[in-house]
């Protein structure tokens, strides 16, 4: 990792019989001269889905796939805006907007007998048969290797850090792991009780004011940041725009306070009555297989959400992986239903604590 570039790596990786998909699937007749259009995220993740998983699976299916690069709520309101007349068949969303898909009636369980790959898929992230997860990075508190970071969150409320941290803003999905955290922090709860009592803690909410030197919407530039020195820590991010610059040699790593960390789960789901559904599962299924899982984790420094994967140590330095070292880190997955109901009302408290 620290010789050849991820794209590199993920090229050599990916390159050869690696990708080969089981005998039942190579070139089916079912899939010949079909096509399907998804959804998939922006970025480095983006990339190498475009690059290099696509290609091997119109390969091997003869088929055609066209990405389409967004972010969760984009890719959620493309679903809404054909749901009378599906254009998309698979879509990469965030764990958090499964519930609402699901309640919205814009996608379908998925059919287990036709994913050999869910055999291998760990139960917590296959969603009630509504979306598998893709690949998870783990969300806590970064800072500069020169600092040494607290044992547990509850000392970032000390005189210490004063205009020292950079917090995430209420408009990305972090903020709501911070709610939690602060919840944590003033009931003594752990994040699975906390989480229910967010409302109650805006008065600690605020009291973290003034050790906040000003709010961060993009990771990777806030690691950049903290690298630099402009501040001392930052919270919380996800550990995929963090430990791309660790990697790199740059003055910025990821603790995890006493308290635990989060669970970010990047995730795929099949949007209901889709054009063309088997060829969408059949996308599916190739996406957890463990060739294509081992080569995008080393990629994207995410851990993958199936069993049986073997990694050097030079990148288990990076992912939670296997599902007990997430679960060694508290790795927690909130209550997205509950959070989706309330977070509207709360990110205005947020924003009206910490408007400038």
């Amino acid at each position: 990792m620290t010789n050849i570039s991820r794209r590199t790596f993920g090229k050599l990786a990916l390159g050869t019989a690696a990708l080969a998909a089981p005998m039942s699937f190579v070139r089916n007749g079912f899939a010949a001269g079909k096509e399907i259009q998804i959804g998939i995220w922006g970025g480095s993740q983006g990339e190498f889905v475009r690059k290099e998983i696509i290609p091997a699976f119109e390969k091997d299916f003869d088929c055609k796939v066209t990405p389409e690069e967004g972010f969760t709520l984009a890719n959620v309101g493309k679903m809404r805006a054909t749901k009378d007349n599906p254009k998309y068949s698979v879509m990469f969303i965030d764990d958090v907007a499964i519930p609402i898909c699901k309640t919205e009636g814009l996608i379908e369980q998925l059919p287990a007998d036709q994913m050999p790959a869910l055999a291998n898929l760990y139960p917590r992230f296959g969603f009630d048969g509504w979306g598998t997860a893709l690949a998870i990075s783990v969300a806590s508190m970064f800072h500069n290797t020169s600092v040494t970071p607290p044992a547990s969150y509850a000392e970032l409320w000390g005189p210490d850090y004063k205009g020292q941290l950079k917090l995430v803003s209420p408009k990305n999905t972090p903020s709501v792991f911070f709610l939690i955290v602060a919840a944590a922090v003033k009931s003594g709860k752990p994040f699975a009780e906390a989480q229910y009592l967010i409302d109650d803690s805006f008065d600690k909410v605020a009291e973290l004011k003034p050790n906040v030197m000003n709010l961060f919407d993009n990771g990777p530039q806030a690691a950049a940041e903290i690298a630099q020195g402009q501040a001392e820590i930052g919270l919380l991010e996800l550990s995929k725009y963090i430990y791309p610059y660790t990697a790199k040699g740059a003055p910025v790593t990821m603790s995890f306070p006493k308290e635990g960390s989060f669970a970010g789960n990047n995730c795929q789901v099949l949007v209901k009555d889709c054009p063309n559904r088997d060829v969408a599962v059949a996308f599916m299924n190739r996406m957890l297989e463990p060739s294509v899982q081992k080569a995008f984790s080393e990629y994207a420094l995410t851990a993958p959400p199936v069993s049986g994967i073997e990694f050097s140590e030079e990148t288990l330095k990076y992912i939670a992986y296997p599902v007990e070292e997430m679960d060694k880190r508290g790795l927690f997955t909130p209550d997205w239903e509950y959070i989706n109901a309330n977070r509207s009302a709360w990110t205005e408290k947020l924003n009206a604590i910490f408007a400038v």
